[in-house]
């Protein structure tokens, strides 16, 4: 079950507007003035995809240096 709070919304809402945003300027970095609305979709998607990657990613170097510190705490 999703919650659908006002505060989870705007949230959701902010990520997707940067997302759009990201994709717009590295668009126009790329001299692209127009493209078709399936692949800017297409390519927002792999965007996500690259973002919850990341997020793994982040969460597991953070419990791994949380792991490191307590076994360097441990020694001493």
């Amino acid at each position: 079950m999703e919650d659908h709070s006002p505060e989870i919304d705007a949230l959701r809402e902010a990520i997707h507007l940067n997302r759009e945003n990201l994709l717009n300027d590295l668009l126009l970095y790329l001299g692209f003035d127009n493209i078709d609305e399936p692949r800017f979709q297409e390519m927002l998607q792999l965007i996500e995809d690259a973002e919850k990657k990341s997020v793994k990613l982040n969460e597991a170097l953070s419990a791994q240096e949380v792991i490191n510190n307590v076994l360097k705490n441990k020694n001493l």
